[in-house]
């Protein structure tokens, strides 16, 4: 579940097999593939981009179909449960112009509640006729049934960049910051037209904080903005941002070189306790993964970094000393699960777990080309799922993989 938006603190369980310190090959127990609406129109495609499991035990899938084709396109979004023997319960797609007017509709971020209501995040490119086009974001809530339970047209004009699910608010930024309660009513709205953020989160304090990559701010449950820090221009507008158990503030940003991250420490009071730098694993001219960042039960962080040529996990204490630094050839990672000091990354393809001492334990491959910009992870007790956006019959459709501790 991107926050872009999106942070996946979850518990992970995974098959290993060690023979002589080599990496283990895994097989998943079961994988599904689904191309919405694909039986009817074969001209369909469908992106994955968020998962997540419910209180059921079922996976929840939000993505965007698509009909391709210029005069007839339909961009819509959708959601798909499954069981946990890989069984579709259900799709549903979702049309934000409600046939108004001809609009491409894009799922970016989901978070699921306590009561298994579902709020996807969605960027809408609207085309009103041939001269008039304006891009615009929503926030779309259904219950576990699929049924539209709201919608909240967040804006006319921009698209948002990430979703937090804190205390029972939902925060959406980008560029600015709203808060709604479970309901869809909106509680506080935050300017900061200086920075556009790409991920919030909030303490249990109420405190929520945002990351541009070049900007870090702080805000108080009333939306009063406490502190700022800014970064170095020229990097990436993108970066992650999380509260450490102790309260400080650890936030990430890509650089302009291809595939490097920095990684820096704050105080509640925005005081700048340490930085780090860490170049790309290697060269590549394709798009850069996210500058992902976890705390572990020990109070360490691991950060990621990638490109499509290869990736790099740092282990770091909380005096930000380099515990290991490992690089790897296998590619981007699009997201990321922690499991006490262990770490399962998925991107490109290929899905793998890092132990606590940086060693790559187990790994495993999709068996079709993937596209790279997708990939995510969810974890319920024993059960981990993989999802990505798959070739299939010649198009994409949504691939779903569970694998099993034994």
């Amino acid at each position: 579940m991107r926050t872009i938006a999106r942070k996946k603190t979850l518990t992970l369980l995974f098959s290993l097999v060690l023979i002589a310190a080599c990496t283990a090959t895994i097989k998943p127990e079961w994988t599904a593939l689904y191309n919405h609406k694909a039986n009817v129109e074969p001209d369909r495609l469908t992106w994955l981009e968020d998962l997540s499991v419910n209180s059921f035990g079922d996976v929840m899938v939000a993505g965007t179909t698509i009909r391709t084709g210029l005069a007839n396109r339909v961009q819509d979004i959708l959601l798909v449960r499954y069981s946990d023997n890989g069984q579709r319960l259900w799709a549903v797609d979702f049309d934000l112009a409600t046939g108004d007017y001809r609009s491409d509709d894009s799922a970016l971020a989901m978070v699921i509640d306590g009561q298994d209501n579902v709020y996807i995040l969605a960027n809408q490119f609207k085309v009103l006729d041939e001269n008039t086009s304006s891009a615009g974001a929503w926030l779309i809530s259904a219950d576990a049934n699929g049924n539209e339970r709201w919608r909240y047209k967040l804006s006319d004009s921009s698209e948002m960049r990430a979703l937090a699910l804190n205390n029972d608010k939902l925060y959406v930024t980008g560029p600015n910051t709203q808060v709604f309660n479970l309901e869809g009513t909106p509680l506080l709205g935050v300017e900061h037209p200086e920075h556009t953020a790409h991920s919030v989160t909030a303490s249990a304090n109420g405190n929520f904080v945002i990351a541009s990559g070049q900007a870090v701010s702080l805000f108080n449950a009333n939306g009063e903005q406490l502190w700022q820090q800014t970064g170095v221009t020229g990097e990436y507008p993108a970066g992650e941002v999380i509260f450490t158990m102790n309260g400080d503030i650890v936030a990430t940003n890509l650089l302009a070189d291809n595939g490097g991250a920095r990684i820096t420490r704050y105080t509640p009071a925005g005081d700048k306790l340490w930085t780090r730098t860490f170049g790309a694993a290697y060269k590549s001219y394709g798009l850069p993964g996210p500058a992902l960042v976890f705390e572990d039960y020990r109070g360490d962080l691991l950060l990621t970094s990638s490109n499509s040529d290869g990736h790099r996990i740092v282990k770091l204490d909380s005096a930000g000393r380099t515990v290991w630094n490992k690089t790897s050839r296998n590619g981007i990672i699009k997201d990321a699960a922690l499991k006490g000091s262990d770490l399962f990354v998925v991107g490109g393809g290929f899905n793998a777990k890092y132990e606590s001492d940086g060693s790559r334990v187990a790994e495993s491959r999709v068996d079709r080309n993937v596209q790279i910009t997708t990939g995510s992870v969810a974890i319920d007790g024993n059960k981990l799922y993989a999802g990505y956006s798959a070739e299939s019959n010649g198009s994409f459709a949504l691939h779903l993989s569970q694998y099993l501790d034994r």
